[in-house]
């Protein structure tokens, strides 16, 4: 075998342990975007089995003769208890978001190996091989998977502790002051995720290497 030949075979079997390294790294990509995303599902699901305890709860302090004169004191304690916890879970699963975010961008960058090793594939790589998609903040946001539940359990929330704190009004006054705390506390949670949504895509800019247009544009000679 003459000195050309060995090095094609090196330069074949580097190719291919560098393959090998960046299959592995995508599927541990994955398999942690799949792990955050768990991870929401399982606080939320932690804070519904919270509200449906509250709930029950609720109910069986009305039959309590004992406790009516601490009703008022009690339920308010328990929506500001589950404020908290929703704000917080809100607060997580937005991080977890944008880490996904982050992850998914990083398989982007794989799938750019392998676009750029064969560039005939590009026409059939089902998502973007850039590192710039998907976006961090989408529109309809509030209308996504688990956020909604979230915001809308804390706007209740929010509701809630409005309707026990004030002092008893008419029915018609209540329901007004029952809808405004609802729709600015929806308005509020969403304005705080998009912010912290921005702050991520902001800090994430930085280390943009290969945007999916650009990409785009340098193989669709090829498709």
């Amino acid at each position: 075998m003459n000195s050309g030949d060995e090095r094609e075979d090196l330069a074949k079997d580097d190719l291919r342990i560098s393959a090998d390294f960046l299959l592995a790294e995508f599927n541990a990509l994955q398999n942690r975007a799949i792990a955050f995303s768990n991870n929401q599902s399982n606080r939320v699901n932690f804070l519904l089995a919270v509200v449906a305890a509250a709930l029950a709860g609720g109910s069986q302090l009305v039959g309590d003769l004992a406790l009516h004169p601490y009703f008022r004191e009690v339920m308010l304690a328990t929506a500001l208890g589950i404020l908290l916890l929703g704000l917080f879970t809100l607060r997580q699963n937005v991080d977890y978001a944008v880490a996904s975010v982050i992850l998914f961008r990083r398989a982007g960058r794989v799938r750019l190996w392998f676009v750029e090793q064969d560039p005939k594939i590009a026409q059939y790589v089902a998502f973007e091989y850039g590192d710039d998609r998907p976006a961090m903040d989408v529109p309809f946001l509030s209308f996504r998977g688990s956020e909604a539940v979230v915001l809308l359990i804390n706007a209740l929330a929010v509701c809630a502790i409005v309707i026990i704190a004030l002092p008893f009004r008419d029915i018609i006054s209540m329901s007004i002051e029952a809808l405004v705390s609802l729709f600015v506390a929806w308005i509020g949670q969403l304005y705080y995720v998009r912010r912290i949504l921005r702050q991520g895509e902001r800090r994430s800019a930085i280390t943009i290497k290969f945007p999916f247009q650009r990409m785009r544009e340098k193989y669709e000679k090829y498709s």
